[in-house]
């Protein structure tokens, strides 16, 4: 267990914080996400719980050991068992450190490289291999700061499956630092948003997604369709009728519209099409409506819309939701 109470940390004179009363507590086995922008305080977060910098401010409470993990760009000329074997605390039997040592390699996939040189490995490989090292002794907490960014989605996507699978059986608790939406929607309990030090939002990845707090969280989130509506005789009034699915105590509101959201008929609102291009398996176009402009999208099997084409936009409100102005 981790618990961080009113955490601060100032980096110059003019009062710029890194951290501004950052609250947070990690259970065992939970992992957590931290995102947010350059600059957001994420890796001062990281380091402070890593005691490798002191908070100006606030109590970090601390149970057990915690592991940083690294890149190492300096490695020991030595095989991959020979490392492993090296990171075992000296209290445990020789004969149990091989195992130990094997007993990983066959979890994150290595084990014909064991008897092979550190240097001579792959990058993904090599990950693996530290990675393997900071778990030998089962920390009760793993920090990971942006970890395998530099490597290919396929290698980095193989790894997080290993080491997340490998974490929860373990009962490890997590704190990584990513800038992956994807990825830490799928392998993270929670995930936190910060922005100029303080957290925006700490929720479930359904909650965060389904209902971002504020204007910052849903644009971080990537959505783009943002309409600011009022109450009119004590009902949110939208283009598309009236918006039933909100407790927002305000008059005044922004409606966020998710691009697929909108379906297309004969009797939405009429738009024109300014732009279209393929994102993933589906086609999303930048439509003009009035002076305003939404993305929305396509269904893949439907015919290619090209600019200035015409489209007729109507909105399931349902899937729509309402953040303060």
């Amino acid at each position: 267990m981790i618990r961080l109470t009113d955490i601060k940390k100032v980096f110059d004179g003019r009062g710029i914080a890194g951290l501004h009363g950052v609250n947070l507590e990690i259970a065992e086995g939970m992992i957590m996400a931290v995102m947010g922008p350059n600059g957001s305080g994420k890796t001062t977060l990281i380091n402070i719980i890593a005691k490798k910098i002191n908070a100006d401010k606030g109590e970090l409470t601390t149970q057990g050991e915690i592991r940083l993990f690294s890149e190492q760009e300096n490695l020991p000329d030595i095989n991959v068992q020979k490392f492993l074997i090296q990171k075992i605390s000296p209290e445990v039997e020789d004969e149990k450190k091989i195992q130990l040592a094997r007993d990983l390699a066959d979890i994150f996939e290595f084990t014909f490289q064991l008897r092979q040189n550190l240097n001579q490995l792959s990058a993904g490989q090599r990950q693996k291999v530290l990675l393997a090292g900071e778990l030998i002794n089962r920390p009760s907490l793993m920090l990971l700061d942006e970890p395998f960014a530099h490597l290919d989605p396929h290698t980095r996507t193989d790894i997080l499956n290993s080491l997340f699978s490998y974490l929860r059986r373990q009962e490890i608790s997590v704190l990584w630092v990513t800038h992956n939406l994807e990825e830490a929607l799928r392998f993270s309990d929670t995930v936190g948003l910060l922005n100029f030090g303080k957290f925006e939002q700490m929720s479930t990845p359904y909650e965060l997604i389904n209902h971002p707090r504020n204007l910052f969280v849903a644009q971080f989130l990537g959505y783009e369709n943002f309409l600011p509506i009022k109450k009119i005789d004590k009902e949110w009034t939208t283009p598309w009728g009236v918006y039933t699915h909100s407790t927002l105590a305000e008059d005044e509101g922004i409606l966020v519209i998710p691009e697929d959201a909108f379906i297309l008929n004969d009797s939405g609102l009429k738009g024109k099409v300014t732009h279209s291009y393929l994102k993933g398996l589906s086609q999303r176009v930048t439509v003009e409506v009035g002076d305003k402009s939404f993305q929305v999208k396509i269904r893949r099997n439907s015919p290619l819309l090209t600019p200035e084409s015409t489209l007729f936009l109507q909105v399931n409100l349902a899937e729509c939701f309402l953040i303060p102005l």
